[in-house]
Parts: structure tokens; C-alpha cells; sequence
């Protein structure tokens, strides 16, 4: 933000808000005579600021004055004023980085598909996060918790930051709530109540989660990970939000960082960062596999279209190829995949409804380990 940006933007500042602020970032009001101003002292490392707010918008030097005010709490937050000036613009939360680090990103930018798939899975790890605290289970079979789903409707998309390709997620403080609507808290309510609201809960389990693997498996004590239960236990679907956020490409980095609101500070907090390359990929794979239950076996329709075709390059060999089928079953919304073994002949037909991607429709049974799909006893149908 330049210069100029800031003075066009001081003149709309509240009054009221900045003294909410000074409030609860710990500034102490002094009493003094005059009734148009206010006194605020905060000692912090060593070092004593002061301050003083205008309490009316009639003064001549408002702007100025208030700009003053911006620079005291910048300078006694070792900050700068324009990143003040972004904690007024918007509710009072936490905001959650996740930048992906590859040679792809180096510029800045990445590809549409992939932001896009960041942008679903970094939801997926808030959401996960969310009813793992709400629902304590090693695998959510269905992800469709109320209170979630009203925490992750009240965050919002902040700007793209520069450093290989940020995502980053606003997340207002917010109370659980029965109701429709999750009650999203202000500049005006008490530090108490932003340190207790769901928000905060939300992202210090969720940083606490990262560390917690990551350190296990630093340690090689992975199987921790699978032995956790209750409320100390990380989802399956968690760790399948990690995985899925960057695809891991070769040589590539996933990082997940916090910025703590400065209206809810504490000793203690989790970590601010987390780091994971894609070395990591097998072992994240492995604990998925090992938490996330054996389902039944389902005799189902399958509709959708074929992905992948494989066989014996040698076709007077070849007895049978295997395909590659997404599909979305019943009222999910995520596209599926499932591993299909075909005999030659149907084999070929795929082949060729894959070339002019046709619609295939598949009657069978769905068998689901861990992460991978395949569907057995299969009665292939191209339809027309």
C-alpha cells in the first residue's frame, strides 16, 4: 500500500473501531481532562508508547491525527501502518497461508487447474479440521458437519501475496452456533471472546495437527499417528487434505502458516509455520491407509468416463487392460476413481469409448482400501 493509498483510506477509519483496537491490543486509556480526545500509554519489551485519539471527526487535522495514532500501534507492534490498516479493513480472525514452493510457482503464478485444486483442497483441510473437533473420528465417512459448513461459509479469499504462489484464507472469529448462521464476532467484542471462539479453535487444532505429524515423522514414530483416538485423533480425511493441497510434484514444497490475530494473542500458541516436501507423500499415504477403515464391498451402478486406459503393448498377447473409470456416485459432489480389470474384448471397446470419450456405464462392486478404488465383477456398457 503506498503512501497515497493510506491517506485515502485513514479519512473512512472510525474512530470508535481504533479505540476498540487499542483496547484489545492491550493499550491502557488515561483519564485526562478533555472529553474530544483520548489517552492511551502501552509499555511493551522495554519500550513506552502514547498516543492520542481524536474522538470527533470535526477536528481540522483529523486525518493526520489518526495517522499518528496508526503509527504508534505500528511502531509498538513492530509492523508496518499499512498492515494495520488491513486488520480494521476486515472482521477480527486469524488468516491462513498455504503456498506452494516448485519449479512452476518460482514467478509467482501457477496453473489454473492447480490453484484451483489448492484453493478446494486448502478448504478441505479448514473444513476436515473443523470436524475433527466437532466429531473426533479417525475417518469421516460423510463430510457434512453444520457447524463446519457455517465456519467455512463466513471465510473469506484474501489478496494473492507475492513468494511462489500464496493462497490465503481469512478466517473470522466465529461462535459454534445451532443456528442457521454462525455468529461472527467484531472489532467491539472482548479479547476473551475472540481467544474461546470456534475460529481460534479451528486454527491452533489444525497447526497443532501439522506439527504433530511432522514431528512424528521426523521421529519415525508415525504409527503415534494411527494410535491417537478421542479428541486427540487426526482424521484420515485430514491428512488427505494435505496430500491433495499441492499434488506434491518432484522437488516441490507445501507450507501452512498461520498469522495469530493480534486481538486474540496468547503464550503458547501452536507454531506459526509448517513445512512438508513431497518426501513425505509415502508415509502421509501409508498412515491414510492405515487409519481410513476397509469399507464393504457395494454392488453399484457406476456412470461417468474413462480416464486412463493400460494393457500388454503386444495386442496378440493381450488378454485383458485395465481402465481407469471417474465417476460421481449417488449425492456426492466429488468425482471419484475406480480401477477396472476388462477382458480383451471389452477392453477394446473401452479403448474405443475412451478415444471419442464416450459415456460408460459399469455394474459392480465397489471395493475401497485406504485411498485406492477398484471395482470387481464388472458388466461394461458403452452408452450411446
Amino acid at each position: 500500500m503506498t503512501a497515497n493509498e493510506i491517506m485515502k483510506a485513514v479519512p473512512e477509519l472510525k474512530f470508535t473501531e481504533l479505540q476498540a483496537y487499542l483496547r484489545n491490543t492491550g493499550w491502557k486509556r488515561i483519564e485526562t481532562s478533555k472529553q474530544t480526545i483520548a489517552l492511551f500509554q502501552k509499555e511493551t519489551g522495554g519500550n513506552f508508547f502514547e498516543t492520542v485519539l481524536p474522538l470527533s471527526k470535526d477536528f481540522a487535522d483529523y486525518t493526520y491525527r489518526i495517522l499518528d495514532v496508526l503509527e504508534a500501534i505500528a511502531a509498538a507492534e513492530n509492523r508496518e501502518v499499512n498492515q494495520v490498516l488491513t486488520d480494521l479493513s476486515i472482521p477480527p480472525g486469524d488468516i491462513v497461508r498455504f503456498r506452494v514452493v516448485n519449479r512452476d510457482t518460482v514467478g509467482g503464478t501457477i496453473s489454473f487447474l492447480e490453484g484451483f485444486n489448492l484453493l478446494e483442497n486448502a478448504k478441505k483441510t479448514l473444513f476436515t479440521t473443523a470436524c475433527d473437533i466437532i466429531q473426533p473420528e479417525k475417518y469421516h465417512k460423510r463430510l457434512g458437519l453444520k457447524a463446519a459448513q457455517q465456519f467455512i461459509e463466513e471465510c473469506r479469499l484474501g489478496q494473492t501475496e507475492k513468494g511462489s504462489f500464496i493462497a490465503s484464507v481469512i478466517c473470522p472469529f466465529v461462535n459454534e452456533t445451532p443456528e442457521e448462521k454462525a455468529q461472527q464476532l467484531s472489532i467491539f467484542n472482548r479479547e476473551e471472546e475472540f481467544v474461546n471462539s470456534f475460529t481460534r479453535k479451528v486454527t491452533t487444532r489444525m497447526m497443532k495437527s501439522l506439527e504433530t505429524l511432522k514431528t512424528s515423522i521426523d521421529r519415525g514414530e508415525e504409527n503415534r499417528i494411527v494410535d491417537l483416538d478421542g479428541i486427540e485423533a487426526i482424521s484420515a480425511n485430514f491428512i488427505e487434505s494435505i496430500v491433495d493441497l499441492s499434488a506434491f510434484k518432484e522437488n516441490s514444497e507445501i507450507e501452512i502458516n498461520t498469522s495469530w490475530s493480534v486481538f486474540a494473542m496468547r503464550p503458547n500458541l501452536p507454531p506459526k509455520t509448517i513445512k512438508f516436501s513431497n518426501d513425505y507423500i509415502p508415509v502421509f499415504q501409508s498412515l491414510i491407509d492405515k487409519i481410513k477403515p476397509v469399507e464393504e464391498e457395494i454392488d453399484n451402478v457406476f456412470i461417468g468416463r474413462i480416464s486412463q486406459v493400460k494393457a500388454d503393448p503386444d495386442p496378440n498377447s493381450r488378454k485383458e487392460g485395465e481402465i481407469i473409470l471417474n465417476y460421481v456416485l449417488g449425492d456426492e459432489e466429488k468425482v471419484s476413481k475406480a480401477r477396472i480389470i476388462l477382458e480383451k474384448d471389452t477392453y477394446d471397446n473401452a479403448c474405443e469409448a475412451h478415444k471419442n470419450g464416450q459415456t460408460v456405464r459399469v455394474k459392480g462392486r465397489l471395493i475401497t482400501s485406504g485411498r485406492s478404488k477398484s471395482i470387481e465383477n464388472p458388466k461394461f456398457e458403452v452408452l450411446q
